[in-house]
């Protein structure tokens, strides 16, 4: 390989590394909101009257959906990357 495509490889790599790096920072947040919003649907189920049992399942069944849709749309996001790659 030649320096030039060395140097070439050299910075596609950093962003690479860049763009994962901000990517997982922007999942954080993502989880972090969800989070909130997990809190939210806890706490206005129990001021509604649910069961603390059912507001807690109702609270992990919206983070689990919330955490799936993210993770799916990542994985799609990937695919379709790869393809334009072809």
């Amino acid at each position: 390989m030649t320096e030039k495509y060395e140097d070439a490889d050299t910075i596609i790599s950093d962003i690479e590394s860049r763009m994962a790096l901000v990517n997982l920072v922007r999942r954080g947040e993502y989880a972090e909101g969800i989070a909130a919003l997990s809190g939210d649907v806890m706490k206005s189920a129990l001021e509604a009257g649910i069961p603390y049992a059912m507001a807690e399942e109702m609270a992990s069944d919206f983070w689990k959906a919330e955490m799936l849709a993210d993770t799916v749309a990542g994985l799609l996001h990937n695919v379709e990357t790869e393809e334009d790659d072809d």
